[in-house]
């Protein structure tokens, strides 16, 4: 197939070399190769530790990093994604991160890195998920708790102030989180209404930071749009996600990572164990889902050194290792993942009049799915029809582990 691109999008695609392209145009070679559609990382934590050299603990990252230092982290995560084909991450935003002003420059054409669709911030509870990330002793700011309907639906507000995309929220305790247990449930259901309510009149879409089952079933009666995680789902969460059409983002890498790698990965001895003792839980919940035909949306956690950027198709490769076809993994990233985004620009297709997000890899995945991350296996990653193969100079790459 040849395919012609002109201002960011495809404008046509024909078979073979029947197409005639106009005189200026630059042609790249792509015998061999299997193009593929820009892929979509949807749970991703970008302002995070970039440093691989220098593992630092989470909770002491978050509270003692500036804001300055996270967005610069950021940009380095943003290019490690796009070079391995992920050409559009959604990011649940850290404090003080620079998250919403670094997407509004790549978007501007003034940074390069991958497309970013953005929330400000998470909406924790006092005691919840969210809040327990932090030390303790850290003051708190005006952001980082809402409790009653009042405080949810003035956060929400503020969130949609601050140039938020989505809203994220807590509806469950977390597994990295310190002093919660995961089957604790975050928020009461009226709570929950509020904050959904509220973003969707601002034609936000919300994601449920969701463990527990009853945080599930909670979320999904105030009509979230995704599930994030997911970890204990039971049979009436499957049957209701399926009703109402909600998308389950599983988030299976940052578990992989965390246990294969131990305290060197930077989590606490408290979360490698909570994973530990979830893992196959969440696992054979989460093949359920699937098999049951829950829409599935390709999401990482990727978060620094917990789980590094660059290596975000691991999660399709787990998809695989439980039962998913190379093609269905691939939807999940691509169609899947921009249904769940909601956003226009993001087609997760090669088709005529769409994005010219396009990956050349040098194999097929859909025969083998760990091309994907095999070195060599990425030829170019092209973003709104721009060559980003390479966005970073050359003497820059190797430091810090990029």
């Amino acid at each position: 197939m040849t395919i012609l691109i002109e201002n960011g999008r495809i404008a046509q695609i024909d078979p073979g070399d029947t197409l005639s392209a106009p005189g200026s145009s630059k042609i790249v070679d792509c015998h061999g190769a299997t193009a593929i559609p820009g892929l979509s990382d949807i749970h991703v934590h970008l302002t995070t530790n970039s440093d691989l050299g220098r593992v630092v603990d989470n909770a002491t990252y978050r509270a003692l990093v500036s804001g300055a230092e996270k967005q610069l982290h950021g940009l380095r995560n943003g290019l490690r994604a796009l070079a391995a084909g992920f050409t559009t991450l959604r990011v649940m935003g850290h404090r003080d991160g620079g998250d919403v002003e670094l997407g509004n420059f790549i978007s501007r054409g003034l940074l390069p890195g991958p497309r970013l669709s953005v929330a400000p911030w998470v909406i924790s509870m006092t005691a919840g998920r969210g809040d327990l990330f932090y030390p303790r002793a850290w003051p708190r700011q005006e952001l980082d708790t809402a409790d009653g309907i009042d405080e949810c639906r003035r956060v929400v507000r503020t969130h949609r102030k601050l140039g938020g995309d989505f809203i994220k929220f807590t509806a469950s305790a977390g597994l990295l989180s310190a002093g919660d247990k995961a089957h604790w449930p975050n928020y009461s259901v009226e709570e929950m209404k509020i904050i959904v309510a509220e973003a969707h009149d601002a034609d936000m879409r919300v994601a449920a930071h969701a463990h527990a089952t009853e945080g599930i079933r909670r979320a999904l009666a105030a009509g979230v749009d995704t599930i994030e995680h997911g970890s204990f789902l039971d049979d009436d969460c499957i049957e209701t996600m399926l009703n109402q059409g909600t998308y389950l983002v599983p988030t299976m890498s940052i578990s992989d990572f965390i246990i294969r790698n131990g305290e060197k990965s930077g989590a606490r001895p408290e979360g490698i164990e909570k994973m530990k003792l979830a893992r196959e839980i969440k696992m054979r919940n989460i093949q359920r889902a699937m098999e049951a035909g829950v829409k599935v949306a390709m999401g990482t956690d990727a978060s620094g050194n917990l789980c590094p950027f660059g290596q975000n198709a691991r999660e399709l490769e787990i998809y695989v290792e439980m039962g998913m076809t190379p093609v269905r993994a691939l939807e999940t990233a691509t169609v899947r993942a921009a249904e769940a985004l909601g956003r226009a620009e993001v087609t997760g297709r090669i088709e005529r009049g769409g994005v010219a997000d396009i990956v050349l890899v040098n194999g097929n995945p859909l025969e083998d799915i760990y091309v994907l991350r095999r070195e060599g296996g990425i030829r170019a990653v092209f973003k709104d029809g721009q060559d980003m193969t390479n966005p970073w100079p050359e003497p820059f790459r190797s430091a810090g582990g990029f």
